[in-house]
């Protein structure tokens, strides 16, 4: 099963991880980075395989949850890098 992670910034150092099964909310949470988000998802799991990775408007595509796991820094760092060349 593939689920959706979604990640807005609401201020600095804050951000809220909304967790989508199609269009069906499964939980949402705070975060203090993406790459938190992305590794407490992960640890979480809601019974995925992988997700589809949002941030800003911009995906990373689907990611295994061992990689979410495993390097949620470089993950985070290629979404902000491509939200960046967006917006920049």
């Amino acid at each position: 099963m593939f689920l959706t992670l979604n990640i807005d910034r609401d201020e600095s150092c804050l951000y809220t991880a909304r967790v989508l099964d199609g269009h069906v909310e499964v939980t949402d949470f705070q975060a203090n980075s993406v790459a938190s988000a992305i590794r407490e998802t992960a640890q979480e799991g809601f019974g995925a395989i992988a997700f589809h990775i949002w941030y800003g408007g911009i995906s990373i595509g689907t990611t295994p949850v061992f990689h979410m796991l495993n390097e949620p820094g470089v993950l985070a760092d290629r979404l902000m890098s491509l939200h960046g060349s967006i917006r920049g």
